[in-house]
């Protein structure tokens, strides 16, 4: 709702705050499957490590 058209979305994951159980790359390509799904388009998936363990930063666009 706040994106501009032409806007870009940054979303930062922390896979142990989703699910502890799966792989932190599965958490991550689940939850870029999700923004697809709400029909974005994704850019990148950017693993953080080693400057954050366990996390990414999904950069999408609608």
């Amino acid at each position: 709702m706040f994106l501009k058209p032409t806007g870009i979305l940054m979303i930062a994951v922390k896979s142990q705050s989703i699910d502890v159980t799966k792989r932190p790359e599965e958490v991550y390509e689940q939850e870029a499957e999700k923004l697809v799904a709400a029909g974005y388009e994704v850019l990148e998936i950017i693993n953080l490590e080693p400057h954050e363990e366990k996390h990414a930063m999904i950069v999408a666009r609608k």
